[in-house]
């Protein structure tokens, strides 16, 4: 292990900002997460993954950044119909999705080219197109750091709801590292979620009739690749803020008034509305402030346009939700996790 002092993480944050950090490390094994703490026990410690889902508020940090790089993924256990595997917390996700597509195991697939590690997916509960890492989850691998003890949660213990988990809980923030997660997924399928209008399009521009989940995945990609910028030319985190829910009557009410608007069931009671929607209603799309602006393609995507600082783009952010309280009464949450 090699410790780095005033270190710049902006290499190693999607939204291209240039943060320093006191001192930086990147552990490679569990026991090298082990080693970090008995030599620093006192530091204050922050925990970084691809940095693809965070904005940085601060040009310096005075704690010690430590990277998760422990990678792998195996087979644990199979039967004719289904399969758990493993993957270590530093994996990149979509390269973890696309071995699986190739090992033809069913259950990711709908998760293809979302950006970030393997140990990000359950803190986030991430999802698209109809599919949540809970759905396939059977349990963490965690390193609490209080007792120093390596532990595990099941899924019903991580409390996944949309983009939350217990990790997300103030209580439990910076208690635990993920070390690695299961997945239980299938090795036959019957049927795909392809429910999303977009993806039926997709295919139906592909020629596919019958999808296999490479094919399902191949449109989940062509579909992101064209709606999302590339943060290695633009600076972005993906999605900024989440999907409000609300009551199916209080839905209702907005879609007369504002016909425009998305929303998608979730429930006989709830409707999951397009962020993007809403953003697009009030006239943010493709809208530039100094070096932040909202993504002409994707309005639910902040992008950096050159040197834009933390504070910058959380400010923007909050223009933004303001102007959605003002129109709609709704109160729009962030999904990048903001590190203070």
């Amino acid at each position: 292990m090699l410790i780095k002092k005033n270190f710049s993480l902006k290499k190693l944050n999607t939204f291209g900002i240039n943060v320093y950090a006191r001192y930086f490390i990147e552990v490679k094994s569990i026991e090298e997460v082990k080693k970090t703490f008995d030599l620093y026990p006192e530091i204050p410690k922050i925990f970084l993954g691809n940095g693809s889902n965070i904005l940085f508020l601060k040009n310096y940090y005075p704690a010690l950044v430590i990277k998760m790089g422990i990678r792998g993924k195996k087979v644990i256990k199979e039967n004719d119909n289904k399969v758990i595997v493993q993957a270590f917390a530093g994996e990149n996700w979509n390269e973890f999705v696309k071995w699986t597509i190739k090992k033809g195991f069913s259950g990711l697939e709908n998760l293809s080219c979302i950006p970030g590690t393997v140990g990000a997916a359950p803190i986030q509960n991430i999802g698209a197109y109809g599919v949540e890492v809970k759905d396939t989850l059977v349990k963490v691998q965690v390193y609490e750091m209080y007792n120093r003890k390596i532990r595990y949660f099941t899924r019903e213990e991580c409390k996944l709801t949309y983009r939350y988990s217990f990790f997300k809980h103030p209580h439990y923030i910076n208690k635990f590292i993920i070390l690695s997660v299961y997945f239980i997924l299938k090795k036959k399928y019957k049927k795909l979620n392809t429910l999303y209008v977009e993806i039926k399009k997709e295919l139906k521009n592909m020629n596919i009739k019958k999808p296999t989940i490479q094919n399902l995945s191949k449109a989940i990609f062509n579909i992101r690749y064209r709606k999302l910028p590339n943060p290695k030319k633009i600076g972005n985190a993906g999605s900024f803020f989440m999907n409000p829910i609300v009551g199916i009557l209080y839905f209702k009410k907005l879609k007369h008034k504002y016909p425009t608007i998305v929303g998608y069931d979730i429930s006989n009671e709830k409707i999951k509305l397009s962020a993007s929607s809403l953003i697009e209603n009030i006239g943010w799309k493709g809208k530039k402030i100094g070096n932040v602006g909202v993504y002409e393609k994707q309005p639910i995507i902040l992008v950096n346009y050159g040197e834009a600082n933390g504070m910058d783009i959380y400010y923007f952010s909050k223009k933004i939700t303001r102007s959605i309280k003002k129109k709609f009464g709704i109160f729009l949450s962030r999904e990048v996790n903001i590190i203070r």
